[in-house]
């Protein structure tokens, strides 16, 4: 793996696992979709808000203390 490769802080899925969100604490974020012919546009936001829910609570969890020692 090279090491300029993004390393998302957390991987979280929908209730239904249409929608995968990975985001960092720097605000990068990375949505992928699958089997969209399931969902309506209320249906599928409903799936990404309730993922984006998940990773916003991992991500407030804890404090994280990067490499060089700084806290976020």
């Amino acid at each position: 793996m090279a090491h300029d490769e993004w390393q998302p802080d957390v991987d979280v899925h929908s209730p239904d696992r249409s929608v995968r969100l990975r985001a960092d604490h720097a605000g990068q974020a990375r949505v992928d979709l699958c089997d969209l012919h399931r969902h309506t546009e209320e249906s599928l936001a409903g799936q990404v808000r309730a993922a984006a829910r998940v990773a916003l609570a991992a991500l407030q969890a804890e404090p994280v203390v990067r490499r060089d020692g700084d806290r976020w």
